[in-house]
């Protein structure tokens, strides 16, 4: 399970190293799914909770126009990419660019995966989330939405 947050800085070839917690979550397994989270952020996945989220997607009725749409543009964004000896995973800089992600970042565990944020992103985020925790738990934990 993917718990916690921490600080990081990417190196100039776009490099980030896994938070050990995280590696450890991963096990064995040195690669990885990249593709775009949501609110602005990157997720990372492991392939067995990647998996269960395409089969997620398969489940839906592609029929449907917001079905097409959402599948098409989520899996636009998948890159499978590979831990190497340092427990890093090179992010392209293309997708850095498209996500505006600068070089310092903010790695947030998310249960089934973990998110990779511009750190200025995340913390415009959760000053804004801070604020409403306690009526969003409420309603999710109500089921009154």
């Amino acid at each position: 399970m993917f718990i916690g947050s921490y600080d990081y800085n990417l190196d100039s070839k776009g490099r980030l190293v896994i938070p050990s917690k995280f590696r450890g979550e991963l096990g064995n397994d040195n690669n990885v799914y990249l593709t775009r989270g949501f609110d602005g952020c990157l997720s990372i996945f492991k392939e067995n909770d990647f998996e269960k989220l395409i089969l997620k997607y398969q489940t839906k009725s592609y029929e449907k126009s917001e079905v097409r749409k959402t599948l098409r543009s989520f899996l636009d964004s998948v890159i499978q990419l590979a831990l190497d000896n340092q427990g890093r995973i090179l992010i392209p800089s293309k997708v850095l660019e498209k996500y505006k992600i600068g070089n310092k970042v903010h790695i947030l565990g998310a249960i089934d995966h973990f998110e990779i944020w511009d750190h200025t992103k995340r913390n415009e985020e959760e000053s804004s989330i801070d604020d409403e925790f306690e009526i969003n738990a409420e309603k999710i934990f109500t089921n009154e939405e």
